[in-house]
This record gives C-alpha cells, structure tokens and sequence, in this order.
C-alpha cells in the first residue's frame, strides 16, 4: 500500500497493511525544533537545517528524508502564517536557544530580547508573546478584543483571512507534496471557536463573559462562523479535491474534565460546529474532517459524532475517562482515533526504552483491531525527549504495527 492507501484504509474503519503512522502531519503531532535537531543528528543528517514552521509551539518542519526514517504516512498542507503575522514563504536564521544550534524561523520573526533574558515579539510597539528565559514556547500576552463592549469592536477586528495571495502559495506548496510523497494530505483550516475566544479576548475574561455577556460573545462567535465560511467556500473550491482529511481544532478538554460545562457546550458551541462540518461535508463529501481536542473530552465524543467529525485528535487517554479500551469498545466503530499511540506525559519523557515498548504494544493492540487508528503520541514530542527514545518509538510502531 501506498501511505495515503493505508491512512484511507484506516480512516474507512479496515485494517491496513500495517498500523498507518503519523510525524507532523497537523501542527499537535509534531516535535519541538530541539529535539528535531538532536534527531536530525541522530539519524545522521546534521547538514539538514531545522526550520520552525510554528513559532508559538516552536514545531519543526519535518523533512522528508525523516518522514521517511520513520514511516511516517502523513503531511500537513500548511498555512502562510508561521504565528504571530510572521510567513513561512521565506525563512531567516538565528539561535534563540541554549543548545548552540542555528535554526531558520520565518520571514518576520524577530524577537527582542529583555533584561532579565527573556524573549518577546513585537507589533506595533505592542508586546504580543513572550519566551521566558531558558523556555521552549513563546506565550500570547496580548488579547486584542479584551474589555471590547460593542458589537463594532469585533466585527472591526474578525474578518475572513484567506487571501488569494495565500491560495496560491497553499496550491504551490500542494503541487510539491503531491510530486514528492505519496503521503495522506491533511488541509490545516483551523476554525476553533473556544480557542479563539481565549486568543482574542484572554482565556479567564472569555470563560466569565460566556456566563456574563452571552449575547456579545454569541455576536462574536457568529462573526467568527461567517468568516470561516468565507475563507472555507474559497479553501475548498481551491484545495479541496487535492487533499485527503481537513483539520479544524478547538481544546474542549482539561486533564480532570471538560472544559465547559455539557449546556454551555451543547448551547453554543456544538451548533456552530455543526454548522461547520455541514458545509464541508455538503461541499466536499469525500473530505474526512478531523478534531484536534486536547483532554477529557469523552462526555463530548457522541456529540462530535453526531455532527460529523470524523477523527479525533490526539486521544489524550491520560485525562479523565480517557481510557483506550473504553473510547475502542464505546466509539471505535464511530470515529477513527488519531493519536493515543503513546503516553507523552509519563513514558516518553521519563520511562525506560522497554516501558516505552510495552507502552506502545498495548495501545496498538487495543487501537489498531479493526482498523480506526493512526498511530502517533499524544501531542507533541518535547524538547527533552532524546533522540534514542524517538527512534525506538516510531521504530517500535513500525515493527509491531506491521505484524
């Protein structure tokens, strides 16, 4: 099988020839640029630079001599922004790191550095992320719509961001794809609804103004739906017969429970969700649409069923309720499982190569029966991984997956 043959197999709920395997194909199964680095060298292609595609998450690009190092089956279609208005269409070099490593961030990044040693991002003499010193991620400290009281002030600001400029570099960047690999193709849309509230007008105002300001913010998440539909209407007509799955995202869980309550989800959220995947599924049927959801979000799960979605991302199965035999045995013929594949909080990091073994035997052997599963960690590597245990992770995947 080809690899976009066997995530299709998997994603149609039947085994494929081998357990599908995924390493940066959407921007939460992917790795910290330090550990790509230490990888890279690992693997013996130290003059291979290390581009981050994703200046908040600091993600690496993954090349395709290392997808192909460990059988990853998937790529993601990127968007033009790299985070914080900078573009991935060019790239310049720097070390912002203590690891004495020169790495190549996008057009526009150039973060100034403070007193105490921290890093921050800049626009407009506004100060919109920060890197504390000796971090490894770059935090949002600016939220544009915050205290914002009338209906202007949002409309003023969330507007469609598709442009045809964008179009063209996504069909480009399509072409290359589709002339080097025969990866799955996964479309990074975005469209969050919850997280979107957090970035604009700050995670603790939006999560009290939901309560307290329903109107305004209903007004907000309207706005928000109207210009996905805009930018999405173009996507699709542009992308949409060339790529396989379409990704949007939204974080409706917490390690302990979910992140809102089931009425306020239910009330306001999922029916714009809904209204989401309609419009894909009703322009492009054969699209799969995949969820990105960190936490406990098995309260939610019959709810993104039931409105169409189709994979869910990336199973965090150490949250509350999260437990693989359960989401396989209750949701298993319903939604495909994307992610799972191994315990990033504990094993990864901390356990043994054989902890790390066992660890990833027992998922595919609850996951992978049936077909409905892509294997890959939940979330992203970390800085602190070591090359070793990535190798043998996706290594382990590979040779038990294919039994």
């Amino acid at each position: 099988m080809t690899s976009r043959e066997r995530i299709l197999t998997a994603l149609d709920h039947n085994e494929p020839d081998r357990v599908p395997i995924d390493l940066g194909g959407m921007r939460s199964t992917g790795i910290h640029a330090k550990a790509y680095r230490r990888f890279v060298d690992y693997l013996g292609y130290r003059d291979l630079p290390v581009k981050v595609f994703d200046v908040h998450q600091m993600l690496a690009f993954v090349d395709d001599e290392i997808r192909r190092e460990v059988h990853s089956d998937a790529i993601e279609l990127k968007r033009l922004n790299g985070g914080f208005e900078t573009r991935i269409d060019s790239w310049n070099g720097r070390n912002i790191f203590d690891d004495g490593s020169r790495y190549l961030f996008p057009d526009g990044f150039d973060p100034k550095v403070k007193e105490d040693g921290s890093l921050v991002i800049e626009r407009d003499g506004v100060e919109v992320a920060a890197m504390p010193r000796g971090g490894h991620y770059f935090d949002r400290s600016y939220f544009p719509l915050a205290h914002a009281g009338r209906k202007e002030e949002i409309s003023a600001l969330v507007m469609p961001r598709l442009t045809g400029e964008e179009i063209e570099f996504l069909k480009a960047q399509l072409t290359g794809i589709r002339e080097s690999t025969d990866c799955a193709v996964i479309g990074a849309f975005g469209g969050n609804f919850l997280e979107a509230g957090h970035s604009m007008f700050g995670y603790q105002e939006f999560m009290e103004r939901l309560i307290t300001d329903r109107p305004l913010m209903e007004f907000f998440l309207d706005r928000l739906l109207e210009t996905y539909l805009v930018d999405l209407e173009k996507y699709l007509s542009a992308l949409g017969d060339d790529i396989d799955i379409i990704q949007i995202g939204d974080d409706y869980g917490t390690q302990e429970n979910t992140a809102i309550s089931p009425r306020i989800f239910r009330s306001i959220f999922k029916p714009r969700l809904k209204t989401l995947c309609d419009f894909i599924h009703r322009k492009k049927p054969d699209l799969f649409i995949f969820l990105h959801s960190c936490g406990s979000v098995y309260t939610f799960i019959p709810d993104f069923i039931e409105v169409g979605v189709q994979i869910l991302n990336p199973v965090q199965t150490n949250a509350k309720n999260m437990e693989p035999e359960r989401l396989k045995n209750e949701f298993g013929r319903d939604i495909v499982f994307w992610g799972g594949g191994c315990d990033t909080q504990h094993v990864l990091p901390f356990g043994t190569l054989k902890d790390l073994e066992d660890d990833i035997r027992r998922r595919i052997d609850i996951f992978s029966p049936g077909g409905g599963f892509v294997f890959s960690p939940i979330h992203n590597i970390q800085a602190e991984v070591p090359p070793e245990k990535i190798f043998r992770l996706f290594e382990c995947a590979y040779e038990y997956g294919s039994q």
